[in-house]
C-alpha cells in the first residue's frame, strides 16, 4: 500500500521470474519459491520516502544513499517477521548485487550469489527497463534485452541467454 507503481514493479518481476523458471523447466515447489521472492524482493522499498520514489529528476548523493538501503532494509523486515525462507529473504538482500562484485549492498561476487537471486536480478533489471517510471521512458523488449547483454561480468550469461526465450520468444 506504500508506493504502487513499486507493487506494479514487484508484479512484473514476478510475472517474469514465474516465466523464467517454467522455461528451465523447475518443478512447480522451485517454480512458487522464486515466483515469492520475486514478489517480495524490493519490499525494503516501503520505507523509502514517496518523494524519493517519485522524484521527476536525478537523485542527490543523500537520496541516492536512502534507496541503496532498501535491500538491507527488506532482509531486516523479513528476517524480524520470520517464516520465510532463506532464499525469499536472500533474494531481498541480495537482488542488487553483480557477478563482478560492483553491486550493493555487500559487494558479493560470483560465488556468493545465489542461481536464484542471479534470476530475479535479471529479472529485475529487464522490468526496470521496460517500465515508465518519472525520470525516463520506458525501453522496447529487444533494446530493454540488448541492455542486459551489455552488462558484461555483471550478469549470468548462461541464465541471460535462457531468459533471452522469455521475453524474445521468436
Amino acid at each position: 500500500s506504500h508506493d504502487d507503481a513499486t507493487y506494479q514493479h514487484c508484479l512484473l518481476v514476478a510475472g517474469l521470474a514465474a516465466a523464467f523458471a517454467e522455461r528451465l523447466s523447475f518443478p512447480e515447489t522451485a517454480r512458487r519459491l522464486v515466483t515469492g521472492a520475486a514478489l517480495l524482493h524490493d519490499v525494503g522499498k516501503a520505507r523509502v520516502p514517496l518523494a524519493i520514489l517519485h522524484k521527476p529528476g536525478a537523485l542527490t548523493a543523500e537520496e541516492l544513499q536512502i534507496v541503496r538501503e532498501h535491500p538491507q532494509v527488506g532482509y531486516e523486515m523479513l528476517r524480524r517477521q520470520g517464516g520465510f525462507e532463506r532464499e525469499v529473504v536472500d533474494a531481498a538482500y541480495s537482488h542488487h548485487e553483480y557477478l563482478d562484485g560492483s553491486g550493493y549492498p555487500r559487494g558479493l561476487r560470483a560465488d556468493e550469489i545465489s542461481d536464484l537471486v542471479r534470476m530475479i536480478t535479471i529479472c529485475d533489471v529487464y522490468a526496470a527497463l521496460i517500465e515508465r517510471r518519472s525520470y525516463k521512458a520506458p525501453m522496447a523488449p529487444e533494446q530493454a534485452y540488448g541492455t542486459l547483454a551489455a552488462m558484461t561480468g555483471k550478469l549470468d550469461p548462461d541464465l541471460l541467454r535462457a531468459f533471452r526465450q522469455v521475453v524474445l520468444p521468436n
